[in-house]
């Protein structure tokens, strides 16, 4: 038979898993809050930089360009040009 000294250190290891468990709680309450409040202020910007991009008729290229070359955009002749001026500079 178990005796009373068994029985209140067993009840002073659960007393401990519970506080430990109730902390653990209280962490992952205070992170899941500070998620949504990020969440919050993520979705609020979004919609502010939407509604200037609205405003000011604004395209996602516009705000972040792209590091690409925009050889497509070049018109023909300029291209022809450029290609010209290469090769008359890789000459020499």
């Amino acid at each position: 038979m178990t005796s009373l000294k068994q029985l209140e250190q067993q009840k002073a290891e659960l007393d401990l898993k519970i506080t430990q468990s109730m902390e653990m709680l209280k962490k992952m309450d205070l992170d899941l809050e500070h998620a949504r409040l990020r969440q919050k202020a993520i979705e609020q910007g979004t919609t502010e930089i939407m509604a200037v991009m609205e405003k000011y008729n604004l395209t996602q290229e516009d705000i972040f360009p792209s590091n690409t070359p925009r050889i497509g955009m070049i018109k023909h002749k300029e291209s022809q040009t450029l290609a010209e001026m290469r090769q008359y500079f890789n000459r020499r």
